[in-house]
């Protein structure tokens, strides 16, 4: 649906202005503004602009895995799909006291 605008329409000379004004700036006449409701002429959101297929050239996928470092803790291992991957970042979290720091440590 589309969004509705305030436009304000003089009714002496027809000039369209999009604030409310005492006298119309174009022919000078007071109180001759009044408030109509034009629907927005610019689309918005997904109907605004039709798309194109964007082609995905040169992704490797998962036939090729990257290198990875073990760190030795099993289980630590396992979570991070085989060990930490060099340049990448990973972000431990969890509640006070249940050992980040020492998990990062180790």
């Amino acid at each position: 649906m589309a969004r509705k605008t305030a436009q304000y329409i003089c009714q002496q000379c027809g000039a369209s202005h999009p604030k409310w004004a005492g006298q119309c700036p174009d022919c000078m006449a007071w109180n001759s503004l009044s408030e109509e409701s034009v629907p927005d002429a610019t689309p918005k959101g997904l109907g605004a602009k039709k798309g194109r297929p964007l082609n995905f050239v040169g992704l490797k996928g998962e036939s090729e895995k990257e290198p990875r470092l073990v760190s030795g803790i099993n289980e630590f291992d396992r979570v991070t799909g085989g060990g930490l991957v060099p340049g990448s970042a990973i972000l431990i979290g969890g509640d006070p006291g249940v050992g980040k720091s020492t998990l990062v440590l180790q």
